[in-house]
Order: structure tokens, then C-alpha cells, then sequence
């Protein structure tokens, strides 16, 4: 195995991507290192193609950080770029079936075929050079116009297909539509328990039980979505079956906020309190695209039409969502939390994290993270969410992940909406569509190592 730039992806290689990570200058350290690699001692090199990696504890997460992107392997001598370049991303050289070409922000990323590859991994269906010479991934965030773009043949697939689109695509001589679950972690919006009328613990059971959010979502997304009822993803093996659907309950919820003093009502018909302030809550959130957009908009006019409740919606690019995050001036924040283990996804978005987004570690495992949107600081959430990292018995981390789960949704600190299913439409003369949602990352645009086109 070579990397694309001819070095030799052996032991040595996978020590320096390893160490990079572990080092606090490194720009991923906030994000991947201090998160994923506290536990990590030393990396070193025994034989020319193995390593071994010390731990100061058991983590049942670590396998699962290796084989993911936050444990990719790039050549070495990318690493010597500069942090603006590093940060880019366009100087790191990887050894997989596709060469990045050129990065236009925002807009798109450009792949060449690495003709050299010959390891592709066991769930492929080969192991020589991609099928593809080139690839192109867009990034276009209107739905409709993915679906457009597809039917003018200006593209060969798309992906996140649009309920309203599925028609279009599903059933139709000339094209093709696939859809599959997923273990990401659900969408969930997160309640900020330190600011505002969140705060207070009535505000928030109302807010999670006065919409029929199985309803809303079945509406909205026309089925396609599986609504959560837990922060536990649904095709886990970690997942209760035995769960529960949580009723709506749309009278408690208006008696909730009556008690909690928002009695009054503004001109706008918005309660208010016995100052006159009104009862107005901000959802902070990256720029959504759908389902999600579609899903917070008809939420907040059922918020606003049912209980009362004025809700704002304020968008920004993610870039910005992490200082208006530490300035702790929101009430909700949906987010889907990364990482392929259960731990990853549970810390990170549960783990204690003060207003200001500062995090900390226990027996050195990282919990919090600035994308911490509750602001939770709970001892024994964060006990239990060490314990079920650093266990590796499945059937002690599922009942640790159940007592999570049970304590931050009787406390309303989050409300799950709706767990991600992939879904992708092409031409039909893509073949292998289904491969796209193949690891190593199973989502749609991400594994195109296996496609073939047909050309006329």
C-alpha cells in the first residue's frame, strides 16, 4: 500500500497521523484528539507493519475511532503543511481508489482515479482501481434542485432525496431509488437548561410534550423518516425495543406553562409573563437542509398556534454557530452528534459542558464538547457515561446507555425527532447504487468505490 503521493503507508506512517492527533497545536485536536485520543499514552512502532497503542483505560469506543474518518491515515509528509492548509484539508494525501483533484468551498470537490490501488477493503465487491475515472461530489442544499439536477442529466445520483421527489425517481424507467437506515445518531434538539425560560424544567416538559411530533414528522417527510423516541439510534444494539412512543399532550403542556407563570397573552396572542416579557425561545442552528428545515419550520408554527410559545429561528453558517453557542444567549439547538460508537455520540452531546463551552475529562475519558447544546452538567450522567465507555461487556454498556437515555428525557434536556434513513436516486445507468451506502462511511455520497456507468 502507497500513499498517493508514492510514501509507503506502513507503521511509521500510522504513528505520525496518530501523534499529529494527539497534539494539542494540531487544528483537529478540539475535535477529534482531546476527544477520541485522551485515553491514548503512546503509539509505537514494533515491527515494520505494526503498531501498538497504549491506553490508560479500557475504551470500548477506540476500535470504532480507528475505523472511521477521525482515524484515517495520511501520508506524512502532508503533515508538514502549514495550519491554514491542514485546515483546508486540500494538502492532506490519503492512499484510497480517488485523489482529490480540486476543492472549490462550498460549492464542490473534484476526484481523479488512483489507477496505482489494489486493496480495496472486504466489503467492497473488488480490489483494483475504481470502475469511475474521475468523480464529483456537489454540494447543492435545496432538494428540489438536487431532484432537477438529476432529471436534466446534469448529474448521475443524488442524495437525501426529498419526499415530495421520491416520485420522481421511485418506480421510473430511467431512473432508480434506494433508502436504507442508519446507526448515526438521531436528531435530536437539545434544550439549554442555563439560560432563558428553558431553564425551568416545566417550560421544557412543555415544549417537548405540546406538539404531536409523530404527526408532524410522518407529514412531513411523508413516512420516509423514522421518528426517535430515543437518543439511542433505532438500529443499535444498543437500542431498547421495549421503548416507547411519548404521547403528545398538548393540555398538560398548556396547564405546564400556566403554572410556570406564562399566563397572559400579548397582542400577538404569544404568552407573556406578569412583566409583559414574552415567552420567546431562539432555536440556534447550522444553516439546516431537509428534512430538518422543513421538520423546525412546521414545528414552530405549531409551537406558536398551540401553546403560545414564540419560537425564532436563527440560521447561520456553522462556522459562526459555535461563538453564538458560547455566548449562551439560545434556548434549543438541534443537532445530529457524530461518531460511530454510542460513547462518542452520547459524550459529546451530554457530557457536562459549562455555558461557555468549556469541557473537561474524567478518568480520562473527554466529556462535552462545543457541540454540547444543553449545557448540561450532571455528575451522574457523566458517570454513567464514563463507565459505559471504559466497559466492554455489551449487555453493561446497554444497560449504562439506558439509564442516560431515561435521565435526560425525563428531564426534557433533549427531544429526539427523527433518526436519518439514506436515501439516494440515479440514472439508470449507474450500476451498484446501492454500494453508496456501504462502509466505510454509509451515507450516500460518501463510498463510490464500487459504481459503475454505463456510457451510451
Amino acid at each position: 500500500m502507497t500513499f498517493h503521493d508514492g510514501e509507503k503507508l506502513d507503521a511509521a506512517a500510522v504513528k505520525t497521523t496518530l501523534d499529529r492527533l494527539r497534539d494539542p497545536a494540531y487544528p483537529s485536536w478540539t475535535t477529534l484528539g482531546t476527544l477520541q485520543y485522551s485515553s491514548v499514552t503512546a503509539v509505537d512502532v514494533v515491527a515494520p507493519y505494526k503498531v501498538r497503542i497504549s491506553l490508560s483505560s479500557p475504551r470500548a469506543d477506540f476500535l470504532s475511532t480507528l475505523a472511521g474518518l477521525s482515524g484515517a491515515i495520511v501520508a506524512p509528509r502532508s503533515l508538514q503543511a502549514d495550519k491554514a492548509t491542514l485546515t483546508a484539508g486540500t494538502g492532506l494525501v490519503g492512499s484510497g481508489p480517488f485523489v482529490i483533484d480540486r476543492v472549490v468551498p462550498g460549492q464542490e470537490i473534484r476526484f481523479r482515479k488512483n489507477a496505482d490501488y489494489r486493496w480495496g477493503p472486504t466489503t467492497a465487491t473488488h480490489t483494483g482501481a475504481a470502475y469511475v475515472d474521475s468523480l464529483v461530489v456537489k454540494y447543492v442544499p435545496e432538494g428540489s434542485t438536487r431532484a432537477g439536477l438529476l432529471r436534466s442529466g446534469e448529474v448521475n445520483a443524488i442524495a437525501t432525496v426529498k419526499a415530495t421527489d421520491i416520485g420522481l425517481f421511485k418506480g421510473q424507467s430511467n431512473f432508480q431509488y434506494d433508502q436504507v437506515g442508519s446507526v448515526a445518531s438521531p436528531t435530536v434538539v437539545m434544550l439549554n437548561v442555563t439560560d432563558g425560560a428553558t431553564r425551568d424544567p416545566r417550560v421544557r416538559q412543555a415544549v417537548a410534550e405540546g406538539v404531536d411530533l409523530d404527526a408532524l414528522i410522518t407529514s412531513v417527510t411523508r413516512g420516509t423518516q423514522q421518528r426517535a423516541h430515543s437518543l439511542i439510534p433505532s438500529d443499535s444494539k444498543y437500542h431498547g425495543k421495549e421503548a416507547q412512543a411519548r404521547a403528545a399532550d398538548p393540555d398538560g403542556a398548556r396547564r405546564l406553562l400556566d403554572q410556570a407563570g406564562w399566563t397572559a397573552r400579548s397582542g400577538q396572542d404569544f404568552r407573556v409573563d406578569a412583566s409583559g416579557a414574552p415567552l420567546r425561545l431562539t432555536l440556534l442552528a447550522t444553516t439546516p437542509t431537509y428534512p430538518l428545515d422543513d421538520v423546525l419550520k412546521a414545528w414552530q408554527a405549531e409551537l406558536r398556534q398551540d401553546l403560545g410559545i414564540d419560537l425564532r429561528l436563527q440560521y447561520v453558517e456553522n462556522a459562526q454557530v459555535y461563538d453564538l453557542l458560547a455566548r449562551n444567549d439560545y434556548q434549543a439547538f438541534p443537532r445530529q452528534v457524530g461518531g460511530l460508537d454510542l460513547s462518542l455520540q452520547l459524550n459529546r452531546a451530554f457530557g457536562s459542558t459549562t455555558p461557555d463551552l468549556k469541557y473537561g475529562q474524567l478518568d480520562g475519558i473527554t466529556l462535552g464538547s462545543i457541540v454540547g447544546g444543553s449545557k448540561l452538567s450532571d455528575p451522574q450522567v457523566d458517570r454513567w457515561l464514563v463507565d459505559a465507555t471504559t466497559a466492554t461487556d455489551t449487555t453493561r454498556r446497554a444497560e449504562l446507555f439506558a439509564r442516560v437515555d431515561d435521565r435526560i428525557l425525563s428531564q426534557n434536556v433533549a427531544i429526539p425527532l427523527f433518526t436519518d434513513r439514506n436515501s439516494v436516486a440515479a440514472t439508470s445507468a449507474v450500476h451498484g447504487l446501492s454500494t453508496l451506502f456501504d462502509p466505510p462511511r454509509n451515507v450516500a455520497n460518501g463510498w463510490s468505490y464500487d459504481i459503475a456507468v454505463r456510457t451510451e
